[in-house]
C-alpha cells in the first residue's frame, strides 16, 4: 500500500512538471545555476534533495532537516575551450572569423547552518553567485565587432540568512532576505567616417565602469513535501532586482594619422578626462521546483523545472554625460529550463552521479551580437562525493555545456554570423559537520 501510494504520488508530480514545462523549453541568459558541487553533478536537479548546505539557494526548506551545525564552501570555474565567431553577409562578410579571449573565469559560495531546534528548526547564513557574464573578444582593436563591444564583465553575488522549519514529518519551510551586490564593466571603440580617406576609422576606445558595489534586497523562499519514504517534492523562489550602475567613462584617443580630424574628434569628444555615465540592468524572478524518488535504498532520481522571468531584460539605456543616452533593445521571452539526475551511494563513503539539462535562449535573433551571443544549450554533468572521516564531506563535478550553433541574420546593429561556443565548468565542495 506504501509502495503504492508513493508510485501515484511520484505519477501524479511528474505528470505536472510535465505540463508546466509543455510550452517553450528556455532560460540560459546570464543566470548562473551551480551553487554546489553535488547539485551540479545532477544536472542542477536539486530542488526536491537538496540534502546539503547548498539548499540555501536550491530549496531553503532543505535545511529544515539539518541536526548538526553544518559548514559548506566552494568554487567553480568556467572554461571555453572552443568559443568562434564566422562572419555573416552584408557585414562583417563571410570570409571573416574571430574567437573569444580564453579567460579563466570563476565564482564561489560558502553556506552555514545552525540548528537552534535539532531537525526542527534551523537558521543559514551564506552567499552564492546566481549571476555573471564575461564576454572578452581577442584581439580587440582588430574585432570586427569592436564598434559594437570588445569586452563585457558582469558579476553579481547574493547573499541571504534564513530560517527553515520542520513543520510536520513531512512538510518543511525556509525563507529569507536576499541581498545582492553587483558591478558592470564594459569596453568598446568609437569610430567615425573619415572623408580625407573615404573610410571608416577608429578614433577612440571608451570604456565604462560602475563605481562602487551597488545594494539592492530581494528574498527567498522554499518548501519541501515528503508524501512518503521514498518520495520528495520541492520548490523554491528568488525575486528579482533592479540594478542601477552609476560610474566612470572614460575616452582614450586614437590617432588617425590626421592632424585635422583629430582635432575635430578632441573638440567632440571628452578625451583624456572622466565624464558620469551608467547604465541600468534587470534581473529576473525566478522559480525552481521538483520530484526526487529513492528507486533504491541507494540509487536515486531527481527531475526538475525552472522558470524564469526574463521578460523584464527588454532594453539596455547606456548613458554617458555629454553624449546622450544609448538604449540597445533586447525584447527577451520568459523561459523554461528542464533538469535531471541519478545518484547512487556506491559504499558508505562513496557517492557517484550524473545529470542533464536542456536550456532554450531567451533571446530573439535580432539581440544574437558581440555583447551577448546566446544560444540553446544542453549539458551532461558527472560527478563524485566522498567522506573523509565522520565530519568532511569533498564533492567534486564537472558540467559540460554545448551551446547549439546559432546564426543571426537580423542584428540590430547589422553585425551577422555564426557562433559556436562550448564550455567546462569544473566544480569541487567541502561540507564539515560537527
Amino acid at each position: 500500500m506504501a509502495r503504492d501510494k508513493c508510485m501515484r504520488a511520484l505519477g501524479g508530480g511528474l505528470l505536472a512538471l510535465a505540463l508546466a514545462a509543455s510550452g517553450p523549453l528556455d532560460a540560459a541568459g546570464f543566470a548562473l545555476f551551480e551553487q554546489g558541487a553535488k547539485a551540479t553533478t545532477l544536472g542542477g536537479a536539486f530542488a526536491a534533495q537538496a540534502d546539503d548546505p547548498s539548499a540555501m539557494f536550491y530549496n531553503p526548506a532543505g535545511n529544515a532537516f539539518n541536526e548538526k551545525v553544518t559548514l559548506s564552501g566552494g568554487a567553480f570555474f568556467i572554461l571555453r575551450p572552443s568559443a568562434h565567431f564566422d562572419g555573416g553577409n552584408p557585414y562583417p562578410g563571410t570570409g571573416y572569423s574571430a574567437n573569444m579571449k580564453k579567460v579563466l573565469y570563476y565564482m564561489g559560495s560558502g553556506y552555514m547552518v545552525v540548528p537552534l531546534k535539532p531537525g526542527s528548526i534551523n537558521i543559514a547564513a551564506g552567499f552564492w553567485t546566481p549571476a555573471g557574464l564575461g564576454v572578452p573578444w581577442a584581439y580587440p582593436d582588430q574585432w570586427a565587432g569592436r564598434f559594437i563591444s570588445q569586452r563585457v564583465d558582469l558579476r553579481q553575488v547574493a547573499g541571504s540568512v534564513q530560517i527553515s522549519a520542520k513543520l510536520t514529518d513531512w512538510l518543511a519551510i525556509g525563507a529569507g532576505p536576499e541581498i545582492r551586490f553587483s558591478d558592470v564593466k564594459l569596453s568598446q571603440n568609437v569610430g567615425l567616417f573619415n572623408p580625407f580617406s573615404d573610410r571608416f576609422v577608429d578614433v577612440a576606445h571608451l570604456s565604462l565602469q560602475s563605481k562602487g558595489t551597488p545594494v539592492e534586497w530581494s528574498w527567498n523562499a522554499g518548501i519541501m513535501i515528503k508524501p512518503c519514504d521514498r518520495l520528495r517534492f520541492g520548490a523554491a523562489y528568488h525575486g528579482g532586482v533592479t540594478f542601477n550602475y552609476e560610474g566612470e567613462a572614460e575616452f582614450g584617443q586614437i590617432s588617425t594619422g590626421n592632424a585635422q580630424l583629430d582635432a575635430v574628434v578632441k573638440s567632440r569628444l571628452p578625451v583624456g578626462t572622466s565624464v558620469p555615465g551608467g547604465t541600468s540592468l534587470e534581473f529576473p524572478d525566478l522559480l525552481m521546483f521538483g520530484a526526487s524518488y529513492d528507486l533504491t535504498p541507494k540509487l536515486t532520481v531527481n527531475v526538475d523545472g525552472n522558470y524564469t522571468w526574463w521578460d523584464v531584460f527588454k532594453q539596455t539605456a547606456i548613458t554617458v554625460q555629454g553624449l546622450g543616452t544609448k538604449v540597445i533593445p533586447h525584447g527577451w521571452e520568459n523561459t523554461w529550463t528542464i533538469r535531471a539526475g541519478l545518484g547512487y551511494q556506491a559504499t558508505e563513503s562513496l557517492w557517484v552521479g550524473g545529470g542533464y539539462l536542456y536550456d532554450q535562449t531567451p533571446q530573439p535573433d535580432y539581440d544574437v551580437g558581440p555583447l551577448l551571443p546566446d544560444a540553446n544549450r544542453t549539458g551532461a554533468s558527472i560527478g563524485v562525493g566522498f567522506k573523509l572521516g565522520k565530519h568532511t564531506r569533498i564533492d567534486i563535478s564537472s558540467l559540460f555545456l554545448w551551446f547549439h550553433q546559432r546564426t543571426t541574420t537580423s542584428n540590430e546593429a547589422g553585425f551577422n554570423g555564426t557562433y559556436k561556443l562550448f564550455a567546462i565548468l569544473p566544480g569541487v565542495s567541502a561540507t564539515m559537520s560537527f
